[in-house]
C-alpha cells in the first residue's frame, strides 16, 4: 500500500508544460460537462428571485475550497495518498446522475453530480483523509442546487402566510388600512401578493449557508455559541423577510404601485440582507457577551489567508496522463450520452384550442354570463412560460342548467410538461389565494362510457367569504397522476422514452352552504363533466387523453 506523503511549504520548481497538460485535460473535461450547465442556471433558475442565492454560494463554496486548499499545506495536513478503487467509482455515479439530471432537466441531479465529481477526483487523487478535511466546501455546494418547484411550493406556503401575517398585524397596529386575504395584501388602494420570493426561502438558505461558512472559517470554541447561532439563523431570515415586506408595502401605500414594483422592489433585497445582517451581529455579539460572561473562551480561529512559500502549490503532485484521458473520455461520453437522451418536443397532431373545442351550450347546461369570481390559474400574457406561469391556453367559464344550479369550470392546458414547469395543483393555488382545504380525497370518474375510471379528486375548501367544493384531475401525458412528485416521475419516464408530453388541469367547482351540501355537488359536477367530454370536439379531446 502506498504510504501517504505529507506536503510541506518548501520552495520547488515551477511546474512544467508537461506536469500540468493533464490537469488541463481534466479541466477541459469539467468545462465540457458544466459549463453549459452554469449557462442554462443563469439564464434560468439562478436568473429568478427564488434561486438568486446560487451564484452566490458557487463563488463563495470554490473560494472556500482554495482557501481550505492553501490552509492545509500551509498546516502540512495536505496529503497524496491516491485512492482510485473509491473515487473513480464516485465518479461514475456523478457522471450517470449528470446524463438523468442534464437530459430530464432534474437540477437536483445535474448540479448535484458536479459535487459527486468533484469529490471523486479528490478522493481518486489525494485520498479519502483529504477529502475529509475539506468536506465542508463540498457540503457548502449543497446550497447552491436548485430545489424542486413541488418542494418549494410545499415549503414556502406556510412561510408567506406567516410572513404575510406578521406584516398585516404590525402595519395594522402603525394604524395602516390593511388587510390580508392568505398571501395577498390590501393596503389602501393597493394589492400585494407575496410571492415564493419573498416568504424566505431562498434568503433564509442563502443566510444559513453563509452562517455556517462564517462559523467553520471562525471556529470559535464553544459548540453552544456555533449551535444556537445556526439555529437563530431561521427566525433572523423571517424577520428579515417581514422587514422587507413592510418596506415594499410602505412604499406602494405612499408612492404608487410602479414605485412599489421598480427599482425600489428590488433595493428592496438589499434591505433584506442588511436588516439580516444587522440581526446577525447584534445575534452574535449578545451570545459572545453570554459566552464570556460565563466564564469560557471566545477567541476564535481568525479568517487570516495562510502564506505560502514560491512553488508551494506544485506539491500538490501531478496526474498520470492516462488517468485523466480516460477521465475526459468518460467526461465527454456523458455529455454525449445527455445529448442523446434528451426528450425531444413532439406536438399534439391535433391543434388544442379550449374556448373553440369547449362548447358553451351541451345537455342541460349552458354559459352563464356575467362575471363570477374563481380561483385563479395564471397565464402569461406574452403567451411565454414560467414556474409561476406554467400553461399555455386557460380557459374559465362558468355554466348553469335548468334547475339553477351553477358550475365554474377551469382548464389550464400545457404543450410542455418539464420538471421545472408543470401543472399546478388546486390544493397549493388555493391557499395561496386565501383558502383553506378543509378535505381531500380521492374521487374515481368514469367521464366516458366503456372507459377506465380517472383518479379524480375531490377538494373542500373556504375562504374568500365562501365555501366551495371541488372536483378536479390532471392528465399528463396518457396518464393521471396523483401528486408532485407523481408528476414529476411521469414527466421523467416520458422523457426517457424520448418525448415530451404535454398536460391539462381539469377542474369543476360548486359554492355550497356547508359541508353537509357538498356530496350532492360533487355527483352535479361529476355529471357535468361526463357531458362536457362528451359534446367536446377532436379538440377538446385533450380533457381526458392526449
Amino acid at each position: 500500500m502506498a504510504m501517504a506523503h505529507t506536503l510541506n511549504s518548501t520552495a520547488t520548481p515551477s511546474p512544467s508544460p508537461a506536469a500540468l497538460a493533464p490537469w488541463l485535460v481534466l479541466l477541459a473535461g469539467l468545462a465540457a460537462l458544466y459549463v453549459p450547465t452554469l449557462i442554462d442556471l443563469f439564464h434560468g433558475p439562478w436568473s429568478s428571485d427564488r434561486n438568486a442565492h446560487g451564484p452566490i454560494v458557487m463563488t463563495v463554496a470554490f473560494g472556500f475550497l482554495y482557501f481550505r486548499t492553501r490552509q492545509l499545506i500551509s498546516q502540512k495536513m495536505f496529503e497524496r495518498n491516491p485512492m482510485p478503487a473509491i473515487g473513480y467509482p464516485v465518479v461514475v455515479l456523478g457522471l450517470l446522475c449528470y446524463v438523468l439530471g442534464r437530459s430530464q432537466q432534474v437540477h437536483v441531479l445535474e448540479v448535484g453530480s458536479l459535487i459527486l465529481v468533484l469529490a471523486g477526483l479528490m478522493i481518486a487523487l489525494f485520498g479519502v483523509r483529504t477529502w475529509s478535511r475539506m468536506w465542508f466546501a463540498f457540503f457548502f455546494m449543497m446550497f447552491m442546487i436548485p430545489l424542486p418547484a413541488s418542494i418549494v411550493d410545499v415549503v414556502t406556503l406556510p412561510m408567506k402566510i406567516a410572513v404575510s401575517a406578521a406584516t398585516e398585524h404590525l402595519l395594522y397596529w402603525m394604524n395602516y388600512p390593511i388587510a390580508r386575504s392568505g398571501v395577498i395584501l390590501t393596503i389602501g388602494h393597493y394589492q400585494l401578493l407575496v410571492a415564493d420570493a419573498c416568504a424566505g426561502l431562498n434568503s433564509l438558505f442563502t443566510l444559513e449557508a453563509l452562517g455556517l461558512l462564517y462559523m467553520n472559517l471562525v471556529r470559535h470554541p464553544s459548540l453552544v455559541r456555533n449551535v444556537l447561532l445556526a439555529m437563530l439563523i431561521i427566525p433572523i431570515s423571517f424577520a428579515a423577510n417581514t422587514i422587507r415586506i413592510i418596506f415594499l408595502s410602505l412604499i406602494t401605500y405612499h408612492f404608487g404601485d410602479a414605485a412599489g414594483q421598480g427599482f425600489l422592489h428590488g433595493f428592496s433585497g438589499l434591505v433584506l440582507f442588511l436588516s439580516a445582517l444587522l440581526l446577525i451581529i447584534g445575534v452574535d455579539s449578545a451570545l459572545s457577551w453570554m459566552v464570556r460572561r460565563g466564564g469560557a473562551s471566545d477567541e476564535g480561529a481568525g479568517l487570516q489567508l495562510p502564506s505560502l512559500a514560491p512553488g508551494a502549490w506544485a506539491q500538490l503532485g501531478q496526474v498520470a496522463t492516462r488517468p485523466a484521458v480516460l477521465l475526459l473520455a468518460g467526461m465527454l461520453l456523458a455529455v454525449g450520452g445527455a445529448w442523446a437522451l434528451t426528450p425531444k418536443f413532439t406536438p399534439n397532431p391535433q391543434t388544442i384550442d379550449l374556448a373553440a373545442s369547449v362548447p358553451t351550450r351541451f345537455g342541460d347546461w349552458r354559459e352563464l354570463q356575467g362575471v363570477v369570481t374563481q380561483a385563479e390559474l395564471s397565464t402569461a400574457e406574452d403567451g411565454g412560460r414560467s414556474l409561476e406561469q406554467p400553461y399555455d391556453d386557460v380557459l374559465m367559464r362558468t355554466y348553469v342548467n335548468s334547475q339553477g344550479q351553477q358550475v365554474m369550470l377551469a382548464l389550464a392546458y400545457a404543450k410542455e410538461q418539464r420538471q421545472d414547469v408543470k401543472l399546478h395543483l388546486p390544493e397549493i393555488c388555493y391557499p395561496a389565494q386565501g383558502y383553506k382545504v378543509l378535505a381531500l380525497s380521492p374521487a374515481p370518474m368514469v367521464v366516458t362510457p366503456g372507459a377506465a375510471a380517472l383518479p379524480a379528486k375531490h377538494m373542500l375548501a373556504t375562504g374568500q367569504g365562501r365555501l366551495e367544493a371541488v372536483t378536479y384531475w390532471t392528465r399528463i401525458s396518457d396518464a393521471y397522476p396523483q401528486g408532485g412528485f407523481a408528476m414529476r416521475m411521469q414527466i421523467f419516464r416520458d422523457g426517457l422514452r424520448g418525448k415530451v408530453a404535454d398536460g391539462i388541469l381539469v377542474r369543476s367547482s360548486m359554492l355550497v352552504r356547508d359541508d353537509t351540501e357538498a356530496p350532492a355537488a360533487y355527483a352535479v359536477q361529476q355529471d357535468f363533466l361526463r357531458q362536457l367530454v362528451a359534446a367536446s370536439d377532436a379538440r377538446g379531446h385533450a380533457l381526458v387523453v392526449r
